[in-house]
């Protein structure tokens, strides 16, 4: 299947990279199920026909689909997406799934992915010190994990517990007496005792769960994974208020572990809210983002800098699309096979995201979806996002920022104002999807996707223009820590004067630091995705726009000069310049 088949959701959303040794699989994690998928989703026309399924299907069970037969019909459209056996019986391919069939799963990675072998976990260094860190707390934890579809949760969560003992479970919109003896199987290993064996006598409710595991737990520690928990949510609106109940009745001397997950960033936030039944209950809150640009050059380590700054702008930090990058193969031929033929795996990509992520506000109207189209087609400021969705944008915008899919963009020292400021798709895949994949994607179904991926990869430079100055100030925020003339840092945007007519110079600056509480600039910055540019040159527009913007400038500014393999012609003797290049961003 394509979408999260070929990253289990162990190996779902995250920050795998390629090898060529064999796959680790936790005995503690494994699940006592044949097959297994989760998150299957069929998009037409931009409606989910299939949303977010999930099932299993045990050794010796014989398992159906049942519906009436019809195009769209979602029972139809389920039945049609799953491929049982082997690749070529596929009627048509879902946009989203995660599929485990033991004896099928890496053969079909290879065939369809194009690249053969395991993957392993790279990065999440600070997360796995904060899990380490609370795993060491004494009595009962609760924790929360949350972050978008492909960021990782699942994958990270496996890669840490593989030496624990764990109970995973993946909420799913089926019967609860189903849940409970899917729970029951899967806890078997660690609570069963001659007084009760779970797989004859399931749990029956959440709060048998949570006494169950809490007492299995006093002699050394387990953790419960409740995977997708705001689903959960949607079918057992109580079982906050039960978990709340329970965590308050047991004793200290447990050593049980609770961690809440989910996808949908909104109903995870809210768990945490202050008027939640669990609010102040967890002891662990990660909110998983996506790679920054050097965490990104992790899984890109076959690739010089420049090529990996390239398809850092086409997948962003999504671990997922990292993973599907092929190495030992051109920018083109990447995008010809992920998105520039109707197998590919990225093609209804973006389709996917715009129909499945946890939007605020609009679903019916589709405002979000609205929203992130007019800005990528350069409908930037709030005025003209407001015109072409034809209502207020300002919760919409809000929302969209919470789920880091855009970015507000003001002046440096500008006083905050949503409808002076630009937008900006602050994802990278999404972006692109929306620029340069969707306005082709019908002629790519016609099999012209090779003049097509001729075209993306000849309109590239342009697009890469804001990201690349994105990935410059991010690679900055990082230096300055390390130097002691720009900190402490308040502060890092890019700069423009607003207002300007006629032929006045708006002084367009593209990094620009601050400094201590005062604000001062003490770093301002040029970058430019061409692969050399005269240092000279650069130099000296930096400062004119600086001497003309009207920002307090300090006496010892700092001069940031990017290009993406070099800077030339670079005046000798001064210690005020810094060179950034690909190398030292991806590095």
């Amino acid at each position: 299947m394509s979408g999260d088949f070929a990253v289990h959701e162990g190996l779902d959303e995250t920050g795998p990279a390629r090898t060529g040794q064999a796959a680790r699989t936790s005995p503690t994690l494994a699940v006592p199920a044949a097959i297994e998928v989760r998150h299957l989703t069929k998009v037409f026309g931009g409606r989910a026909a299939v949303s977010d399924v999930s099932f299993s299907v045990a050794e010796g069970e014989v398992f159906g689909f049942l519906g009436p037969n019809g195009a769209g019909n979602p029972v139809t459209e389920l039945r049609r997406s799953l491929w049982v056996r082997r690749v070529p019986v596929r009627l048509t391919r879902p946009d989203s799934a995660y599929c485990d069939d033991r004896s099928l799963r890496w053969s079909y990675a290879t065939s369809f992915v194009g690249y053969s072998g395991s993957m392993v976990f790279v990065n999440r260094k600070r997360e796995l010190v904060a899990l380490d860190a609370w795993w060491a707390l004494p009595g009962p934890q609760l924790g929360v994990i949350w972050g978008r579809r492909r960021i990782g949760k699942s994958y990270l969560i496996s890669h840490w517990a593989q030496d624990k003992r764990v109970v995973f479970h993946i909420a799913r919109n089926q019967p609860v007496r189903e849940q409970f003896r899917q729970l029951s199987e899967r806890a078997h290993h660690v609570v069963s005792t001659p007084q009760r064996d779970v797989t004859r006598t399931p749990f029956s409710d959440w709060d048998d769960v949570f006494r169950v595991l809490a007492n299995a737990a006093m002699d050394e520690p387990l953790l419960l994974v409740i995977d997708e928990f705001a689903e959960l949510l949607l079918g057992e609106p109580n079982v906050e208020s039960t978990l709340r109940a329970v965590w308050e009745e047991v004793g200290p001397d447990s050593k049980l572990r609770v961690l809440l997950t989910g996808s949908a960033v909104r109903a995870m936030e809210a768990l945490q809210a202050e008027r939640a039944p669990l609010f102040g209950r967890a002891t662990l809150r990660l909110h998983l983002r996506a790679f920054t640009p050097g965490e990104s050059a992790l899984m890109l380590r076959g690739l010089p800098p420049g090529e990996r700054a390239k398809a850092w702008g086409v997948c962003g930090g999504t671990p997922y699309y990292l993973s599907l990058w092929d190495d030992g193969a051109s920018f083109r031929e990447n995008l010809q096979r992920l998105v520039c033929t109707e197998q590919g795996v990225l093609l209804n990509e973006g389709e996917l995201v715009l129909a499945t992520e946890d939007f605020a506000g609009g679903r019916r109207e589709r405002l979000p979806e609205q929203v992130l189209r007019a800005i990528a087609t350069s409908h930037t400021a709030f005025s003209e996002i407001k015109s072409i969705i034809g209502t207020d944008p300002t919760r919409v915008l809000r929302s969209l920022q919470d789920l880091d899919l855009v970015n507000r963009i003001q002046p440096v020292r500008a006083k905050q104002d949503n409808r002076k400021a630009v937008y900006q798709v602050n994802d990278n895949f999404l972006d692109f999807w929306l620029s340069l994949v969707e306005p082709y994607r019908e002629y790519i179904t016609w099999g012209i996707g090779t003049d097509v991926a001729a075209i993306i990869e000849d309109s590239f430079s342009d697009f890469m223009g804001s990201r690349w100055e994105e990935a410059f100030r991010r690679h900055l925020a990082l230096a300055a820590m390390e130097d002691p003339r720009l900190r402490p840092v308040s502060g890092i945007g890019s700069f423009w004067k607003t207002g300007t007519q006629g032929d006045a110079d708006p002084c367009e600056i593209d990094a620009v630091i601050l400094t201590g509480r005062a604000r001062t600039v003490t770093l301002v910055g040029e970058a430019k995705w061409a692969p050399s540019k005269d240092g000279g040159r650069l130099l000296r527009d930096l400062e004119r726009k600086a001497a003309g913007s009207g920002l307090p400038v300090a006496d010892n500014l700092v001069y940031a000069l990017c290009a993406r393999e070099e800077i030339t012609h670079l005046p000798a003797d001064r210690d005020d310049i810094i060179v950034v290049t690909a190398a030292d961003i991806f590095a």
